[in-house]
């Protein structure tokens, strides 16, 4: 003899109280499968209708990526300092002022590099009480070895210092 209580909980028929038993969730759908390489990187650059179709694979979301309203950012146009919300601006690597600048920067601290290097060298090659003293005290031209051998393996091996 078969009671209704000894049926399963998720079979068909009544639960134990003669009420339906509520059917289970369908499975989720498998994920798709992630595009090889050459189906991912097939569409860059192209035209939309060739290699891959366009919007096939969108490009990823990080998580530090996604947008943030700036009205919801801490000290955004909160009035704390006036005009601060003016002195934000854009800008982009097509604009050739932006360029010419980040030049004239880079060319700047290389003079200044080199001229600090010229004279330096200038120093010890023209400057004669102080050739002769370091051609007579060759401990100075080897201390100068080490200091420069020990730089190089700080900075080369180390990557807090760099």
């Amino acid at each position: 003899q078969l009671q209704v209580n000894n049926k399963p909980p998720n079979s068909q028929g009544n639960g134990k109280d003669g009420t339906r038993a509520p059917p289970e969730p369908p499975e989720p759908p498998e994920p798709p499968e992630p595009p090889s390489y050459e189906e991912a990187t097939a569409g860059e650059g192209m035209e939309a209708g060739e290699g891959i179709k366009a919007g096939a694979f969108p490009a990823p979301l990080h998580p530090s990526w996604a947008y943030v309203d700036p009205s919801t950012s801490p000290g955004f146009g909160s009035g704390a300092f006036p005009g601060d919300t003016e002195t934000l601006q854009t800008f982009s690597w097509d604009d050739g002022n932006v360029r010419r600048v980040f030049v004239r920067k880079v060319y700047g601290i290389l003079l200044v590099q080199l001229l600090v290097t010229v004279g330096i060298v200038a120093f010890f090659t023209f400057c004669d009480p102080v050739k002769s003293y370091i051609q007579s005290h060759p401990a100075w031209y080897w201390a100068s070895y080490a200091v420069f051998f020990g730089t190089y393996l700080l900075l080369a091996c180390c990557s807090g210092p760099r």
